[in-house]
């Protein structure tokens, strides 16, 4: 029975491929999971241009929208529900924060120009973590206002949670679990430490498994996550980690890796 193992090269040659194309970062920010329920409050994307693995940014969409009355009327009941309320949501969201001096616009026109936004560029890839979430949502919501029929299902997407699934966690934990022998380079001793240290804060302690939330990520890796739960800031974040997994992707070209089976 032949091993089952994998390369970052799969991922690399993919980049190399379609790095010439627009690739738009996205993210959303909503007041729960259910798209007919819960309006979309803040949509944030970067359209950038790559260069020897560093990005150019090209142009950038960021809005708030409006409480539409239905969501008002929610706000002024008591909440007696699970998990988070409006309130606790748009806390965490930063719902209210001045946005460029200027009014939040109504949710319908913000879903319009988000649309029109990724639509100005010529087959661009979208990059979302757990795209499925954001674009779901984005259709729906879209759907309500406009009879177009889901149509951020018309480009291409790369999810990001998929990305790390397949290949940073698998990368992480083979090479922590490399034994560190003494007459290795400087520099694969040092890989290996490194990914033992991101595993040790990747993997949490009750579940024993790794999280790939994109907040852990970014912080595993040594990135500022102030500002986490915000879209204008989520997308800032997703750029930089993207970037960072690259060079580690590099770093660790041609060497077979396992996966790992268990992720939150």
């Amino acid at each position: 029975m032949s091993e089952t193992f994998i390369k970052t090269d799969e991922f690399l040659d993919f980049f190399q491929k379609n790095k010439d194309r627009v690739w738009i970062f996205l993210d959303t920010e909503t007041l729960g999971f259910n798209a007919k329920k819960h309006q979309m409050t803040e949509v944030a994307a970067k359209s950038v241009e790559f260069e020897n693995g560093h990005h150019k940014e090209v142009s950038c969409y960021h809005e708030k929208a409006k409480l539409l009355s239905a969501t008002r009327l929610r706000l002024a009941t008591p909440f007696r529900g699970k998990g988070m309320s409006y309130r606790d949501i748009m806390k965490m969201t930063n719902y209210g924060e001045p946005i460029k001096n200027r009014e939040y616009i109504e949710e319908k026109k913000m879903l319009s120009e988000i649309l029109e936004f990724v639509d100005s560029f010529e087959n661009p890839i979208i990059v979302a973590h757990n795209s499925s979430f954001d674009i779901g949502y984005l259709n729906k919501r879209y759907n309500i206002y406009f009879d177009n029929k889901n149509p951020f299902d018309d480009y291409e997407v790369l999810d990001t949670l998929k990305v790390m699934k397949r290949y940073f966690a698998p990368l992480v934990v083979t090479e922590a679990k490399r034994f560190n022998h003494r007459w290795l380079p400087p520099g694969e001793k040092k890989q290996i430490n490194d990914m033992r240290k991101l595993r040790k804060i990747l993997m949490k302690k009750k579940t024993k498994k790794i999280s790939l939330r994109l907040g852990n990520v970014a912080e595993a890796l040594g990135l500022e996550i102030k500002g986490w739960h915000t879209a204008k800031f989520d997308v800032e974040t997703l750029i930089s980690t993207t970037e960072e997994m690259l060079k580690l992707f590099n770093s660790s070209r041609g060497k077979k890796l396992y996966p790992e089976k268990y992720f939150i």
